[in-house]
């Protein structure tokens, strides 16, 4: 067929391709993945990540399991001595990354207690480990963590999920 007669090819939407990775993650989540099912996942992994971060001076290359949404929302830390909040710039399937003026350290436990994506709660209850930080600048901004989820319990699993797939649309509706 000549090449003015074929119809051309239509690349997917960032919409698209997050509703195909909403699609294989909870097939992943449920029953497992095929061979080409999860190579599939990979593949939008992959794609999603550099839209995602598209905007990103310094990428590095992220060997992360779960895709993470550059996206800012609040965080409700519960401490010892009471309540936190947290201000949230990354989130993903697996962890994600906070700054706030409360100290930790590497291997610290930290209770999610909520989060709040502009205005609106959502649940999020649950253990995240700390798993590096960065000092704030001198400039009087916070300390930097990245916290890794310990899914310790099914219900934890679907808040994540449930927030993330709720953050991942707001970014793409930007």
């Amino acid at each position: 067929m000549p090449p003015a007669l074929r119809a051309p090819a239509v690349v997917p939407g960032l919409s698209e391709l997050a509703e195909e990775f909403k699609q294989l993650d909870h097939a992943r989540q449920s029953r497992g993945l095929s061979l080409a099912e999860a190579g599939r996942y990979h593949t939008l992994v992959e794609r999603l990540s550099d839209a995602l971060d598209s905007g990103a001076r310094h990428r590095r290359v992220d060997t992360r399991q779960f895709l993470r949404v550059p996206f800012p929302m609040t965080l409700t830390l519960r401490r010892a001595h009471g309540v936190v909040a947290a201000s949230c710039h990354d989130f993903g399937g697996g962890g994600c990354a906070i700054r706030t003026d409360e100290r930790l350290g590497v291997g610290d436990d930290v209770w999610l207690d909520g989060a709040d994506v502009d205005g609106e709660p959502h649940p999020l209850h649950g253990r995240a480990q700390v798993v590096w930080t960065r000092a704030g600048s001198g400039d009087g901004a916070p300390s930097g963590y990245g916290l890794k989820f310990c899914i310790d319990a099914r219900g934890e699993r679907d808040q994540i999920d449930r927030l993330f797939y709720r953050v991942l649309d707001r970014f793409l509706m930007r």
